[in-house]
């Protein structure tokens, strides 16, 4: 099936068409995908629905997701909604993508919720909207939310960016049809953006004192040997850096804790195949720290439109001495400030990364915003889950005239980052 279709060719088994939204003074049309083999035929609008939505998010390209699926996506109930706006041609043009896995419960309560699919590897959820028409856009997915949406009484936009555009018109959003939500996470990671130069930049972020440790830790190193910073050239044989990648991985702590990206056969498909797309897309960066012709250091990173994000690192742990992982981090932030055409880069890293914290200067937000769909009980579990986490924190025994699953809930969310507060909008109920 083409990706550009008229709206009868997508009615099959395999995906669901919703009736046409009369918001816009063009028809929106929804259609909800469950056949990952069936997201095939998608792929060119989605690519370039990717390459000029309001905010790039590499991890919901299709080149990067479809892998996840097939790695990842077994066992879940994952679905796939495709916003179209009909142009003056009568072609479909994709305007907005989300996809969403079903969980029947939430938080022990035997509630049904749609979230935002956060898959492993997958390090921000924003949904990929198109610039033209992002308002309709966003009011048909919450109209299919409240119309059916397999009776989801909640709606979770899983850690999605703090800021920027998207942020806003959910804002926009909940404001206007004044519904409640709950913040139910909350933090900041780092983020980078380019000073002047790159000497300015690591003046700035790191003290004489480290700045000078650094350059004696690289320089004994390269008594070890011929020291080398290289990156991965566009006709690179790219499946030698892969495998060294694995295996330096595999070689620390990682590896020790089963954590490493070889420990599952699912986890290298998808690295595999991830690497791989973004070589040809010429969308991957790859940094190697050499010694002596051998990584002991590497960095992978992806671009996406005016920005990149970073991805995963790995470096060999018998050279701790010298701070591998830091040394390639300060030849990252050299390497980005020759590359104009990339603005920034999320370090996608946890929140008390202490590196990258201390190496870059700026942060982004991010947050898990819960909804209620417009179903009941959608409304009062947004309402009602704070005070349980109050009570839960003002009385240590617990609360035992509350239902068992009122108080899974409370403990449950007491996990997040930042406390869970609810905004409701000026003029709801």
């Amino acid at each position: 099936m083409s990706a550009l279709v008229e709206s009868s060719e997508l009615e099959d088994r395999h995906s669901e068409r919703v009736k046409d939204s009369t918001r816009s003074e063009r028809p929106l049309s929804l259609v909800v995908v469950r056949d990952v083999e069936e997201l095939d035929s998608y792929v060119p609008a989605w690519e370039k629905l990717a390459a000029e939505a309001i905010e790039p998010n590499v991890f919901y390209e299709p080149w990067m997701l479809i892998p996840a699926i097939r790695s990842f996506g077994a066992g879940r109930d994952l679905l796939f909604v495709f916003i179209f706006d009909t142009n003056d041609l009568g072609r479909a043009a994709l305007c907005g993508f989300f996809p969403l896995v079903c969980r029947r419960r939430y938080k022990g309560l035997p509630l049904t919720v749609l979230s935002l699919w956060k898959y492993v590897h997958c390090f921000l959820c924003t949904p990929l909207i198109r610039t033209e028409y992002a308002s309709e856009c966003l009011a048909m997915f919450f109209d299919w939310l409240a119309a059916d949406a397999h009776r989801a009484a909640l709606m979770e936009f899983k850690s999605i960016a703090g800021e920027g555009p998207v942020h806003q018109l959910l804002l926009k959003h909940f404001y206007e049809r004044a519904s409640s939500t709950l913040v139910e996470e909350r933090y900041v990671r780092a983020f980078f953006r380019p000073l002047a130069n790159a000497d300015a930049y690591l003046h700035a972020a790191l003290s004489g004192k480290r700045r000078r440790k650094l350059e004696r830790q690289e320089k004994r190193l390269s008594e070890t040997g011929r020291l080398e910073h290289v990156t991965l050239a566009p006709d690179e044989d790219y499946a030698v850096r892969i495998d060294r990648f694995l295996s330096l991985e595999n070689s620390g702590w990682k590896g020790k804790e089963a954590s490493a990206l070889a420990a599952t056969e699912a986890d290298q498909e998808f690295f595999r195949a991830v690497i791989a797309s973004a070589h040809q897309r010429a969308r991957l960066q790859m940094l190697v720290l050499l010694v002596d012709d051998t990584p002991i250091a590497m960095r992978c990173s992806f671009v996406a439109g005016r920005g990149a994000f970073a991805f995963k690192t790995a470096f060999d742990e018998r050279f701790s001495r010298f701070s591998p992982g830091a040394l390639v981090e300060i030849e990252n932030v050299r390497y980005l400030h020759t590359r104009p055409e990339i603005e920034w880069m999320d370090s996608c890293a946890a929140p008390d990364s202490v590196l990258i914290n201390r190496l870059w200067l700026d942060r982004r937000t991010i947050e898990t915003i819960l909804v209620p769909t417009g179903k009941r009980p959608g409304e009062m579990i947004v309402s009602l889950l704070p005070l349980l986490r109050w009570l839960k924190r003002k009385l240590p025994g617990g609360f035992p005239d509350l239902p068992r699953q009122f108080q899974s809930a409370s403990i449950s969310g007491q996990a997040s980052t930042q406390r869970s507060s609810v905004v409701q909008a000026p003029g709801a109920g």
